[in-house]
């Protein structure tokens, strides 16, 4: 099993590395996020600033540099308005051409009309936006994702409206995350205000599939749980009705999820060191059967809240133990986490990640 050392040491966290750029497609967006043109969304992903923008109905991602003097071209996490550069206005299309700057005659000698922006393949799983960073990578990415192709393609078609979308700094080893993710054993004691209320973590999971290092499940709600009746006559007619907590881990780095259909997390994680992770935040309404009025509408926003300030307590307190736990690594470099039946999603993750290291001999 996996030393504690693995959390720590800057070496191993190196060459980890490589396995995320080399061997994964990774999920960057819902297509929500980039219905309108102009519509873009921007990350970093170990150095690489990247974005991702809708180009008249072609969604196609770039290098996020420009090429003249290196500035960023988009410096916000997401916005509209067309890929330019804010230093000297140079313009950017959807084949990461320059299509406008000034000056453009001193220019000449230096061949514009060749210059790219590096561009990255985009492939999609229904509604769900994936990005190849390797381009050697010769792995489609229904192949890469296997059986969980289909169970997260009909997800995608669920979501409405982002609602939120912001970062939590995690002063973490990204592996942490995952493995607090994988498993509802700690929500009784943890999310005993959040997740225990509504009845999840007492009821051991049954529904569940794996894929490589992929994994979904479905954490039953137990049957003491209270409802509210007004959410739920308010909920009635949204598109997705499931009973339980419906959970996705896919490989390396991004979280969905939802309880009972009402709503829709995406969680994406950015590792910066082998203690320090950045976790992107982002929420979505569930879509309904029919068109909602004004006044409907505005009880779905003010669940929507509700849930927004649910979700930010649930992710303060895996936080805290989170990093509680790395705070005490230091002192256990030789000792192993202990995984039981319950934390059965996480001996999955290792099983795969750990070849996947011998493989490459880290």
């Amino acid at each position: 099993m996996i030393k504690n050392l693995n959390y720590i040491d800057e070496d191993i966290y190196q060459k980890e590395k490589s396995l995320f750029f080399n061997e994964s497609w990774i999920l960057v967006a819902h297509k929500n996020e980039l219905l309108n043109n102009n519509d873009f969304i921007t990350f970093d992903y170990f150095g690489n600033k990247i974005f991702v923008q809708n180009y008249n109905g072609a969604i196609k991602s770039f290098q996020n540099v420009c090429l003249h003097r290196f500035n960023t071209i988009h410096e916000e996490p997401y916005g509209n308005r067309v890929s330019s550069c804010l230093y000297h206005n140079w313009t950017y299309g959807k084949k990461g051409n320059v299509i406008g700057l000034m000056c453009r005659n001193s220019f000449e000698k230096d061949n514009i009309n060749e210059l790219r922006l590096k561009e990255y393949q985009i492939d999609f799983c229904g509604d769900f936006v994936f990005l190849k960073l390797n381009d050697q990578l010769d792995k489609t990415l229904p192949d890469y994702l296997g059986s969980m192709f289909t169970p997260l393609e009909d997800i995608s078609r669920h979501f409405g409206a982002k609602t939120i979308d912001y970062t939590i700094e995690h002063k973490v080893n990204w592996k942490l995350l995952v493995e607090n993710v994988l498993e509802c054993y700690h929500c009784t004691s943890v999310h005993e205000n959040s997740f225990a209320k509504m009845g999840f973590g007492s009821v051991p999971p049954e529904k569940f599939d794996f894929f490589d290092a992929h994994s979904w499940c479905e954490f039953p709600k137990g049957e003491s749980a209270k409802q509210n009746k007004i959410i739920e006559k308010s909920l009635a007619g949204r598109t997705l009705k499931i009973q339980g907590y419906l959970h996705f881990y896919l490989y390396p780095n991004a979280f969905i999820s939802s309880v009972e259909g009402k709503g829709f997390y995406f969680g994406f994680m950015l590792p910066e060191s082998p203690s320090k992770t950045i976790l992107r935040v982002r929420y979505f309404s569930p879509r309904f059967e029919k068109e909602l009025s004004e006044s409907e509408q505005n009880i779905i926003d003010f669940i929507n809240n509700s849930s927004n300030e649910s979700l930010d307590l649930v992710l303060n307190e895996d936080k805290r133990i989170v990093e509680n736990i790395q705070t005490n690594l230091v002192n256990f470099k030789d000792s192993s986490p202990i995984f039981g039946e319950e934390e059965f999603r996480i001996l999955n993750f290792y099983k795969y990640f750990n070849n996947k290291k011998e493989l490459k001999n880290i």
